[in-house]
């Protein structure tokens, strides 16, 4: 384990040395009115399986890099939301947060956020279906309450397809996943064998789904040593978009 985190910390060091480099300290992660938006550093985590990304799927193409990439996503009631773009599989360690509403506060409805790609994303080539959104409602010991993002660039998509999440793993591991409505299983899927390193996706087709909320659990053990890990429930409102 010390040894990937010192081999992690070398890599990183050279990422940033080099975007230094070539662009100079203007793509750092600082603040850019609205949010903060760059390169950084980001420490390993200590998580057994850490959520990366929980989006409301739409399946519509990209351009290349748009001049804005924006995001909506609902509120069921006014609150504190902490959101964050990152990475799936870094390779600068892009990462965006520290968000300022317009208004100042996050609203009870459908909320919007949007940011220009100039001064960070197209600098880097980014390529922007490789990021992950996370809308994070609030933590406790069990789960993480979100909510699903549609992540696009220029019209709203007319039609919502499902829900992919996506996922990191500390060790590797063997993982199921199961989806629950009010405390009743839906179903369950094995996802086989993951790897530190491998972010994987868990498509949900929530096209029959009632509105409401749901749980996806995510669960399984080390293969080092067949111990189960503490398991990773997600809950979040399926809510049609308009």
């Amino acid at each position: 384990m010390l040894l990937f985190k010192n081999n992690w910390l070398v890599t990183t060091f050279i990422l940033l040395f080099t975007a230094n480099i070539a662009y100079g300290d203007e793509l750092e992660y600082q603040n850019r009115g609205d949010r903060w938006e760059g390169i950084k550093a980001k420490p390993v985590s200590g998580k057994d399986i850490e959520l990366l990304s929980a989006l409301a799927y739409h399946g519509e193409k990209w351009q290349t890099i748009p001049s804005q990439c924006k995001l909506k996503f609902y509120l069921p009631n006014q609150k504190d939301v902490k959101l964050k773009v990152q990475e799936l599989k870094p390779k600068y360690y892009y990462w965006l947060d520290q968000v300022i509403p317009k208004p100042r506060s996050w609203q009870s409805g459908f909320n919007e956020f949007q940011w220009a790609t100039k001064d960070v994303i197209k600098p880097l080539k980014l390529d922007i279906t490789k990021l992950g959104v996370v809308v994070s409602l609030g933590k406790s010991a069990k789960y993480e309450r979100v909510a699903p993002a549609v992540f696009y660039h220029s019209e709203l998509p007319k039609k919502i397809k499902g829900y992919l999440f996506h996922f990191k793993v500390c060790e590797s591991s063997k993982l199921k996943y199961s989806i629950y409505k009010a405390g009743k299983k839906l179903l369950t899927k094995n996802l086989g064998k993951r790897f530190p390193g491998k972010p994987f996706g868990i498509f949900w087709d929530s096209s029959k789904a009632e509105e409401g909320e749901y749980e996806l659990r995510v669960q399984g053990y080390f293969l080092d040593n067949f111990v189960p890990f503490q398991h990773s429930s997600i809950l979040f409102r399926h809510k049609v978009i308009r």
